[in-house]
């Protein structure tokens, strides 16, 4: 009965229906996902913040000089090429940079935009700020004498400067046209953090000062500067105060003292030499009965004497 049913035309045509179904519905099904209706392409998108970033302030350097303006800006970026995105978060290997276009803006202080610019495509950028202050001024360069002064809390308790030597003892500096005119000198600065406790050698950064100190937007040339600074205690000359003690020979009606110096140096802390006045000296004339000489200890507290000891000449009067 199966055999005469396969050999019908009806049952190749069910067949061929059956069959005409299913690559129906199995073309719609691709077409369906092919939409996008229901299947959907994820895409992941890196961000990455980079900070210190260069500003490049475009002008006419020969004829202006810029101040006043923040030398660093933060970028933020985001890429779906993760590669791409590492190659401008290594600075050897980045394309974009920040810039600010005053080619054609007028002396004063103005906003400038800050745009990032060369950035690879497939690529966005933030840049924070959007803008800075900048001071744009007629550029003029003069020559100044060039002087350093340290700071009391950067030299060592108990020391004072002796002498400083500065190898360039005048610098040219270039500024904008008002500042140029508020310079009193170039002041040679010791590093913050340098407290010195014995004789320095070595070089310093320049900064354009005003007479109060202010340290005003230049270019310094040179830039640094070496110096030799040597060190000397603080000292101070004071007398002598000299204590007998002992029995007197019944032989002497008395006994004179003179001293071999009547000062000495002491060295110390400012604070130690304010409080001392004189040393101390004592001499024992138990058992003199003749004139003679005698070498004495000499003492104070909290400061170094200068000699530390003193010759006392005795003369003896017989009675």
């Amino acid at each position: 009965m199966l055999k005469k049913l396969f050999n019908r035309p009806i049952f190749y045509v069910i067949i061929s229906i059956f069959f005409a179904l299913i690559l129906f519905f199995v073309s719609k099904s691709t077409a369906y996902n092919a939409s996008g209706t229901q299947l959907r392409t994820v895409t992941e998108t890196y961000s990455h913040t980079i900070e210190n970033v260069p500003i490049d302030i475009q002008y006419d350097t020969d004829k202006y000089f810029i101040s006043g303006y923040s030398y660093e800006a933060e970028v933020y970026l985001t890429s779906t090429n993760r590669i791409k995105l590492d190659s401008e978060i290594n600075e050897n290997t980045r394309r974009f940079k920040v810039v600010a276009d005053l080619t054609n803006v007028k002396e004063g202080t103005t906003e400038a935009e800050l745009k990032v610019v060369g950035l690879p495509s497939e690529m966005n950028a933030t840049v924070t700020p959007k803008t800075v202050s900048v001071t744009i001024g007629k550029k003029m360069t003069k020559s100044f004498d060039v002087k350093m002064t340290i700071p009391e809390n950067q030299i060592a308790d108990g020391y004072e400067v002796d002498q400083i030597e500065i190898a360039n003892n005048q610098v040219s500096v270039t500024t904008n046209e008002s500042t140029i005119g508020q310079i009193d000198h170039v002041e040679a600065v010791l590093p913050q953090d340098q407290v010195l406790g014995e004789d320095f050698s070595g070089a310093v950064t320049l900064q354009a000062v005003s007479s109060d100190g202010t340290i005003l937007a230049s270019v310094v040339d040179p830039a640094k500067t070496r110096v030799n600074v040597t060190l000397k205690r603080l000292t101070k000359e004071v007398p002598i105060n000299l204590s007998i003690t002992g029995i007197l020979s019944d032989e002497l009606s008395n006994i004179d003292y003179e001293l071999s110096r009547n000062t000495v140096t002491i060295t110390g802390t400012k604070e130690e030499l304010a409080k001392t006045d004189s040393v101390r000296g004592t001499v024992d004339i138990t058992g003199v009965s003749k004139n003679m000489s005698k070498t004495v200890s000499l003492s104070a507290s909290n400061v170094t004497i200068m000699p530390q000891t003193v010759t006392v000449k005795l003369t003896t009067t017989k009675k």
